[in-house]
C-alpha cells in the first residue's frame, strides 16, 4: 500500500477512538508511526466539553421549533453548556414571567454573550445535544412555554428585508381578425398591468399602472394607484398611506387619498385565517377571464375550456367585482360577483379593526370633493361572542352610515354574524335619504366533505344607499347607481370519495330598488375513474347562468372530459357545451402534451346550432404554456374560415438590489420575494423555479408572510468547480420585503497541492486551511503529510490562512491558475 494512504488508515483509526472520553492528540504517537511536524491541537477536546459555535436544530418536548439555528455552546467545570443569550431566549417559546425570572439570576459571560443558566432555574429541566442528529432537546415543565406554532415567527425576529427596487408586471397581447360586409376588419391591442416600487427598509412605495393600446383608439397609460405601507408587528397591524382602497369588513370599499391603519390575521399565529374570496365560472373555450373593481383590473388570466375557480385574489376585495370571460371566437361574457366576508369573529379579548382616513377620491370620478372617516371592528366578548360595529362618516355631513351586529361562534354548527346598517345621505339637497340594511352571514364545514363556505344574506330598504352610491350621486350619475334591494350568495362543496366525485357550487343574486336584476349560478360535479381501461380519466359536468345588465339571460350546459394517454403528460380531451341564448352547440377535442420546453396543446372545434338548421363553423386552435426561471409565458391561437385570433402574454418580476439585478416569476400584489446570493451561476433551487443568473443570484417569489420557511439548494446539480457552504436556507420576512441570504458560495478551481513555507518546510500535520469568505474565516482543508493538502475554491482572488498552534499562521499565495503551478503553493507568515 502507498505510504501516504496507509498513514490516512492509521489515522482515521486513531481518531475512532472511543470518543467519550476527554482526549488530547499525543503527536509522538503519530510521529513514531513516520509522521514528523505533527500538529494536532485542533482536535483536542472532550465529547463533555465542547465549546464554540454549532448549527443544530432545537426542539423543547420533542416539538421542533428552530431549523438549523446558530448555537453557542461553553465550558463550565466538568461539563459544556448551552449558552441561552438574550436572542436565543426570545426566539424559544417562553413564557414572559420565566424569561424575566432566569435574567435575574447568575449568569456566565462567554465570547462577548451573556449565557443564561435556563437549567438552573428548576431541575425539571434538562438539555440533551445529538451530535450525530445535530439536534438540541430541551425537556422542560409545559408551565414554563407559551402556546406556539412552530412555523410562526414573533415580531422580532422578522426579517424585514433590504432595500431595492421592484417591478411585477403582466404584458398581453391580443389580435383579432373577423369578417364583415365589407370584408375583414382587424382589432390589435395590448395590455400591461401591474407595479413598480421600492423598499427602504421596513418601509415600501408602490405605484399600480396600467396601459392599454389599441389599434383604434390609441394608447392610455394610467397610474391607478400610488401609495406606501409598512406593518407594525407588535399590533399585528399594517400602516397604508396614500392612493388606496378602505379596508372594512363591514361596509363595500372605496377608494381615498389618505390612511389606514388594520389588523392582519396572517400575522398572528393560529388564527382563523377567514375567508379567501373567488370567483368561478365556465369557459366554452380558450378563453381570457379579466376581473375589475371600480376600472381598475384586478387580474387577468387565460382559462383552458372548462369550469374555472380564480381564487389568488387580494384579501382587501370587498363589494361588486365586474369579470368578464373573453372567448377565443371574440365573444365576451359580462357579469357582477359579490365578494361578501366570513363572519367576523374575534377571539376573547382580543380587537381585530379597520380604520381609514382621506379624502374620496374614486378612479375616473369627478365631482366628489369630501373627506372620510371610517372605521370598523371586532371585539371578542367571549369565546364564542363577538361584538362588531362600525362607522362611515364625510366630513361635509353629506353621508353617514352607522353599523352594529354580532357574531356567534356555533361550534360544531358552523359560524354566524348579524349586523345593521342604518344610512343617511344628503348628496340630493333636495331630498334626503335614510335607510337601513340587514345583514345575514353563515359558514359550515360539515363532516363527510361537506363544507358551506359561504351563506350571505342581505336586505335594504328603499332609501339605504352605501358610499359608493353616494359618490356615483356626487359624480353626476345618479342613475347610474343601483340601489339593492336583496343580495343572496352561497358558496358550497361536496366531496363523495366513495366515488371519486366532487360537487361545487356558487350562488350570487341581487335584486335592486332602481334596476334590473341580476344572478350568476355556477354548479359543476367532477368525477375521476380510477380504474379501468380508463383509469384516471376525469369528467365534469357543468350548469350555468348568467344574467345583468352587459347581455341577455343566457343558460349554459357543459360536458369535460380529460383522458390520460400512456406518455405521463400527455391527454385527450373533449369539451362541449350548449347556449339557451344562441341555440349553438360547442364541441372541441384537442391533445395535449409537454414538450418544446412547456406544455402545449392542439385541437379541433365545431359550432353548430342545436337543430343545424344553420351553417357549421369549423376551427383549428392551439396552446403554449411555460415556465422559466425569469417569468411565464402563455400563446393562445385559434382559426376559423371568418375569425383568426392570437393572443400571447408573459408576466413575471424585476428585482435591483446592491447585490445585482435578477428577474424572477412573477410577484403578485404585494408579495414577498427572497433573493439568494450565491456567488456563482447555474445553482439551483429545489423545488421551486429558481436559478441563478450571470450575477451569481437568483430570485424566489411569493414567500409567505410572518411564517418561517426553508429551501434547499439543489446539490445534486451543482455546476462544475462551484460548493455552497449554506445549502440550507430559513426566512421569516414581513409583507412585501426583499429578504435577502448568502450561500457563501465558493467558486474556483480544485487542487491536490503540496504547501511549503518559504524555508522549504511544510505546515505541520494537522494544521487547519481558511478561507476568508465575507470577511469571515471558513475551515475549508486540514493538512496532510509533507504538506499535502486538497483545496477549493482556488482563483486569483482568494484569500487561505493556514492555522496551527496557538499563535502559529501563515498565507497562501496564489500566482497563477495553471494546473502545475496549484500543486506546488508556498505559505508565507503573516
Amino acid at each position: 500500500m502507498h505510504p501516504f494512504k496507509q498513514h490516512w488508515i492509521m489515522l482515521g483509526c486513531f481518531l475512532c477512538l472511543n470518543p467519550g472520553f476527554s482526549f488530547e492528540f499525543d503527536n509522538e504517537i503519530l510521529e513514531s508511526l513516520g509522521f514528523d511536524n505533527v500538529d494536532l491541537t485542533i482536535f483536542n477536546g472532550s465529547e463533555n466539553k465542547r465549546s464554540g459555535e454549532y448549527i443544530a436544530n432545537i426542539q423543547i418536548n420533542e416539538q421542533d421549533i428552530l431549523r438549523n439555528h446558530s448555537i453557542y455552546y461553553y465550558v463550565d467545570g466538568d461539563h459544556s453548556r448551552l449558552c441561552f443569550t438574550e436572542a436565543l431566549l426570545q426566539r424559544l417559546p417562553f413564557k414572559s414571567d420565566f424569561i424575566t425570572k432566569v435574567q435575574k439570576a447568575p449568569h456566565y459571560e462567554f465570547d462577548s454573550n451573556i449565557c443564561y443558566g435556563v437549567e438552573d432555574y428548576d431541575s425539571q429541566i434538562h438539555i440533551d445535544f445529538n451530535e450525530a442528529m445535530q439536534q438540541i432537546n430541551i425537556q422542560m415543565p409545559h408551565a414554563y412555554i407559551t402556546d406556539f406554532d412552530p412555523n410562526w415567527v414573533p415580531p422580532a425576529q422578522r426579517d424585514h428585508g433590504i432595500s431595492g427596487l421592484v417591478f411585477d408586471y403582466n404584458l398581453l397581447q391580443t389580435f383579432n381578425r373577423h369578417k364583415t360586409g365589407a370584408g375583414f376588419e382587424s382589432r390589435n391591442n395590448l395590455t400591461s398591468y401591474g407595479a413598480v416600487g421600492i423598499n427602504i427598509g421596513r418601509f415600501r412605495l408602490r405605484s399600480n399602472y396600467q396601459y392599454d393600446k389599441n389599434s383604434h383608439s390609441g394608447q392610455k397609460l394610467e397610474w391607478v394607484q400610488t401609495y406606501g405601507f409598512t406593518d407594525i408587528g407588535a399590533w399585528n397591524a399594517h400602516l397604508y398611506a396614500g392612493e388606496i382602497y378602505t379596508r372594512t369588513n363591514l361596509f363595500d370599499s372605496t377608494r381615498i387619498k389618505g390612511v389606514s391603519l388594520f389588523t392582519d390575521e396572517n400575522m398572528m399565529p393560529n388564527y382563523l385565517q377567514g375567508y379567501a374570496p373567488q370567483i368561478t365560472g365556465t369557459a366554452r373555450t380558450n378563453a381570457i377571464v379579466t376581473i375589475k373593481q371600480y376600472g381598475s383590473i384586478i387580474k387577468s388570466v387565460q382559462v383552458p375550456p372548462g369550469p374555472f375557480i380564480i381564487s389568488n385574489l387580494p384579501s382587501y376585495l370587498n363589494g361588486v367585482v365586474d369579470v368578464s370571460v373573453e372567448e377565443s371566437d371574440g365573444s365576451v361574457d359580462q357579469y357582477q360577483v359579490n365578494i361578501s366576508q366570513v363572519p367576523f369573529l374575534t377571539r376573547k379579548g382580543a380587537l381585530r379593526y379597520n380604520i381609514n382616513a382621506g379624502k374620496l377620491s374614486p378612479f375616473n370620478e369627478k365631482g366628489v370633493d369630501t373627506n372620510l372617516i371610517a372605521f370598523d371592528g371586532s371585539y371578542g366578548l367571549t369565546n364564542n361572542i363577538s361584538l362588531l360595529g362600525g362607522a362611515q362618516y364625510t366630513t361635509n355631513g353629506e353621508y353617514l352610515a352607522v353599523n352594529t351586529g354580532a357574531g356567534i361562534n356555533l361550534e360544531n354548527f358552523g359560524a354566524i354574524s348579524f349586523d345593521v346598517t342604518h344610512s343617511i345621505n344628503k348628496a340630493d339637497s333636495n331630498r334626503v335619504l335614510k335607510g337601513h340594511s340587514y345583514r345575514f352571514n353563515y359558514a359550515k364545514r360539515f363532516d363527510r366533505g361537506t363544507t358551506l363556505n359561504l351563506v350571505g344574506y342581505r336586505f335594504s330598504s328603499r332609501d339605504y344607499t352605501n358610499l359608493n352610491n353616494y359618490i356615483q350621486q356626487k359624480s353626476l350619475h345618479a342613475r347610474h347607481s343601483p340601489r339593492e334591494k336583496q343580495h343572496l350568495s352561497i358558496s358550497v362543496s361536496q366531496t363523495l370519495p366513495i366515488w371519486d366525485i366532487n360537487f361545487t357550487a356558487s350562488v350570487s343574486r341581487s335584486r335592486y330598488w332602481n334596476n334590473e336584476s341580476q344572478s350568476h349560478y355556477n354548479i359543476s360535479a367532477n368525477k375521476i375513474i380510477r380504474d379501468g381501461l380508463f383509469a384516471n380519466t376525469s369528467i365534469a359536468l357543468t350548469l350555468s347562468h348568467k344574467k345583468s345588465k352587459y347581455s341577455p339571460t343566457d343558460n349554459q350546459v357543459g360536458l369535460f372530459i380529460n383522458i390520460p394517454l400512456e406518455s405521463p403528460d400527455a391527454s385527450l380531451s373533449y369539451s362541449g357545451s350548449m347556449s339557451n341564448n344562441n341555440q349553438n352547440v360547442s364541441q372541441q377535442v384537442s391533445y395535449s402534451d409537454a414538450g418544446l420546453g412547456g406544455r402545449y396543446s392542439i385541437g379541433a372545434a365545431v359550432d353548430h346550432p342545436r337543430n343545424f338548421s344553420d351553417a357549421i363553423n369549423y376551427n383549428l386552435s392551439a396552446s403554449y404554456y411555460t415556465n422559466f426561471y425569469f417569468g411565464g409565458f402563455t400563446g393562445m391561437g385559434n382559426y376559423s374560415e371568418d375569425q383568426q385570433s392570437l393572443n400571447t402574454s408573459f408576466n413575471g418580476s424585476l428585482t435591483l438590489t446592491q447585490h445585482g439585478i435578477t428577474a424572477q416569476p412573477q410577484v403578485y400584489d404585494e408579495g414577498t420575494r427572497l433573493i439568494i446570493d450565491a456567488n456563482a451561476p447555474g445553482v439551483e433551487i429545489s423545488g421551486v423555479p429558481s436559478k441563478t443568473n450571470l450575477f451569481g443570484i437568483a430570485g424566489i417569489s411569493n414567500i409567505p408572510d410572518y411564517y418561517r420557511m426553508t429551501y434547499q439548494v439543489d446539490n445534486d446539480n451543482l455546476p462544475d468547480n462551484v460548493e455552497i457552504q449554506d445549502n440550507v436556507i430559513e426566512v421569516a420576512a414581513t409583507k412585501g420585503a426583499i429578504a435577502y441570504r448568502s450561500l457563501k458560495g465558493i467558486t474556483g478551481e480544485k487542487s491536490l497541492s503540496t504547501i511549503t513555507l518559504p524555508d522549504g518546510s511544510y505546515p505541520p500535520f494537522g494544521a487547519g486551511v481558511y478561507r476568508i469568505f465575507d470577511q469571515k474565516e471558513m475551515e475549508v482543508a486540514i493538512v496532510a503529510d509533507r504538506g499535502r493538502t486538497y483545496i477549493t475554491g482556488l482563483n486569483k482572488t482568494a484569500i487561505f490562512i493556514i492555522k496551527w498552534g496557538a499563535t502559529n499562521s501563515c498565507r497562501i499565495e496564489i500566482p497563477s491558475m495553471d494546473p502545475h503551478t496549484l500543486q506546488q503553493l508556498t505559505c508565507y507568515p503573516e
